[in-house]
């Protein structure tokens, strides 16, 4: 890649970001931590937004980056109880020192008892993390520095060493246990996607209304061509359009399935991961894909959120709704519901002293008639 740069002197920039994915990916995901039967572990780099480069003039490589990433986590209580959750770090860049990481921890359906899980990884993912982003930089360094700069003695005018003849030989000839390697046609170029939901109902009631195929064509809006919801079992849903296959079936808590939009390269199979976590009154619904063709992310997203997610919350009544609060009602509301109770308590007490009145001088005139 080293441009015509006598002497390392000019300018040059390489862009790292794909790389810094990779590495995240490679050396935060082995980060665990285990303390009295409770554990902790990160599974998942959700996202690096942001710019990662390696720069070089004057004859010095320096980095520059700056990049948000947002980490899931997975771990159990000292009783067995599966806790789920996210470390966002908001900035990590070339000038950040260990101990001014933020982290931000967050539990997927917070819970009292799943606390124990949220202490171990602040007292001890955290540390472990300030180290390996620590590292960051001089890996960074060491893989792309050499692709910028001129190794001493190998710039431009320099004489290249002579290569010694090859010696011809006779071609050998193919064995007959020989098999040539298939040409790669067609290699689809892909991303992860992730996203989360909640809806007013049990883990259990919203498994099922992936599994049951009376509740998926009640959301689907017409009877599937094909669904087996078991290990191996095919699915095909909205006309043939979503189709694919049962990976893994964990009760109330898991699915896993090759899944695809008819729009996709051939043969294509994107692997969807539902995960189903209880709360106190909401279940969040966790999914991701893995696999999915670069310039399909939005419509992909967006199809789901609409066709799966509105309407499984719209057919079964699975909304959040908001608790009912007379601080929503708003400085006007309070107005107009005063303007209404007022005259209604002034004529009710008017009406109460005229009756009164009437009864006491022995009047049988009234425009009080009848119940009310």
């Amino acid at each position: 890649m080293v441009l015509h740069n006598p002497n390392n002197w000019h300018w040059v920039n390489k862009d790292a970001s794909a790389w810094a994915k990779s590495y995240f990916e490679e050396n935060l995901t082995k980060i665990s931590a285990s303390e009295n039967g409770v554990s902790a572990k990160i599974d998942t780099v959700l996202e690096v937004d942001g710019d990662v480069d390696v720069s070089q003039r004057k004859g010095k490589v320096i980095t520059l980056f700056d990049v948000k990433i947002r980490l899931e986590f997975n771990g159990k209580t000292a009783d067995g109880k599966d806790v789920s959750g996210t470390i966002t770090i908001p900035e990590a860049a070339h000038d950040t020192e260990e101990n001014e990481y933020v982290f931000e921890i967050s539990l997927y359906s917070d819970a009292r008892e799943k606390e124990p899980v949220r202490e171990l990884v602040r007292t001890a993912i955290l540390p472990q993390l300030r180290k390996a982003l620590g590292r960051f930089s001089g890996d960074l360094i060491a893989e792309h520095g050499k692709d910028i700069q001129h190794a001493p003695g190998s710039g431009p005018g320099t004489p290249a060493p002579a290569i010694p003849a090859a010696k011809v030989t006779a071609p050998a000839k193919p064995s007959s246990s020989s098999s040539s390697v298939p040409v790669a046609q067609g290699v689809v170029n892909t991303l992860t996607l992730s996203d989360t939901a909640e809806f007013q109902t049990t883990a259990e009631e919203l498994y099922t209304t992936f599994v049951d195929v009376g509740r998926v064509t009640a959301f689907t809006r017409a009877p599937p061509r094909v669904y087996e919801p078991k290990v191996g079992g095919k699915f095909s849903l909205f006309g043939g359009n979503v189709e694919g296959e049962f990976k893994e079936l964990e009760k109330n808590k898991k699915i896993v399935m090759d899944w695809r939009l008819s729009g996709w390269p051939a043969g294509h199979h994107s692997t969807l991961t539902l995960v189903f976590d209880q709360g106190y009154d909401v279940t969040t619904l966790r999914y991701t894909w893995v696999g999915v063709p670069v310039g399909q992310e939005e419509v992909t997203k967006r199809n789901f959120g609409e066709y799966y997610i509105k309407s499984i919350k719209t057919t079964f009544g699975y909304a959040i709704r908001p608790p009912v609060s007379l601080s929503l009602l708003g400085k006007f509301s309070y107005v107009k519901l005063l303007a209404g109770i007022i005259p209604a308590a002034i004529a009710f007490i008017v009406t109460y002293l005229f009756m009164g009145s009437a009864s006491s001088t022995g009047s049988t005139s009234s425009p009080f008639v009848g119940d009310w």
